[in-house]
């Protein structure tokens, strides 16, 4: 992988969606859906394990023996909450609010801090615009606020513009990101991981940046699915500084080789040392 990045870094990652037969195959349908799970995501340093509950829905994750996640449903929305090593909750909690099967708001608790997001979709179901407002638990004073706006082409991500403001309203980060695709190339859908809640969202990239990230960084190693796997990204960031803006610009590139499927093309090894494996 040949990148350039001056003053931030970002870590962009890439997905594939999920084929569906056509609707007099829908027994098949349904085997195949249920095999194409994640089972576990691995490198030399970790071993995550994906479970499912009796709808093939996400039920939990095992990062390790002292960390995991473990997530309930109801007809208004999940639960996702984090046990230590003992099974005791920590302060890691993720309440997801759904109408007609979206995420519209998020509260994301952790022991210092509460984020408060939420989602705008376009009639097509893909995800326009993400919000966040970080509070400091200590003193309930509000930190910072992000807003993200994202430009598609097809069910392609193809730009992201992140605004970041302090909690004087003042604007600190403004931050844009496009994308490229290999579009025969596939990664990870929502749907392979029993959790798609956001719409269509295929997101193509994962730039940093306050507002930006959805709070569901608990997928191994922050994947993030999109319609296709990334070939290369571009960021162009204002930053303020002592009243002043500065400008940082950079650029990555993702070769083909960096993700490889199995005979029923799926991804079962990306970037360096990430194996995936399938239920």
């Amino acid at each position: 992988m040949n990148t350039t990045i001056t003053k931030k870094t970002f870590i962009p990652v890439a997905a594939c969606m999920l084929l569906v037969a056509a609707s007099c195959k829908k027994e098949s349908n349904d085997r195949s859906k249920k095999e194409n799970r994640i089972a576990a995501i691995k490198t030399s340093t970790f071993n995550h394990i994906y479970q499912y509950d009796a709808q093939n829905r996400l039920a939990g994750i095992d990062y390790s023996v002292s960390s995991r996640m473990k997530a309930s449903y109801n007809a208004s929305g999940i639960v996702l909450q984090w046990y230590d090593g003992a099974g005791d909750p920590t302060d890691h909690r993720i309440e997801i609010n759904l109408v007609d099967g979206r995420a519209i708001s998020v509260k994301e608790n952790n022991a210092t801090y509460r984020n408060d997001h939420f989602y705008t979709y376009d009639n097509e179901g893909k995800m326009i615009q993400a919000q966040v407002t970080r509070t400091a638990l200590a003193n309930n004073q509000v930190e910072n606020r992000g807003e993200a706006t994202m430009s598609w082409d097809g069910n392609l991500l193809q730009r992201v513009l992140l605004q970041v403001s302090n909690r004087f309203g003042e604007k600190t980060d403004s931050i844009i990101n496009v994308f490229t695709y290999y579009n025969d190339k596939k990664f990870i859908t929502w749907d392979d991981t029993g959790f798609s809640y956001f719409g269509k969202m295929p997101i193509g990239g994962f730039p940093n940046g306050f507002g930006w990230r959805l709070p569901i960084n608990f997928l191994s190693e922050d994947i993030m699915p999109s319609a296709a796997a990334m070939k290369g990204a571009s960021r162009k960031s204002y930053y303020r500084n002592g009243g002043a803006w500065s400008l940082s610009q950079g650029s990555s590139n993702y070769p083909e080789d960096d993700y490889l499927h199995d005979e029923q093309g799926r991804l079962n090894k990306w970037r360096t040392g990430i194996e995936i494996t399938w239920k």
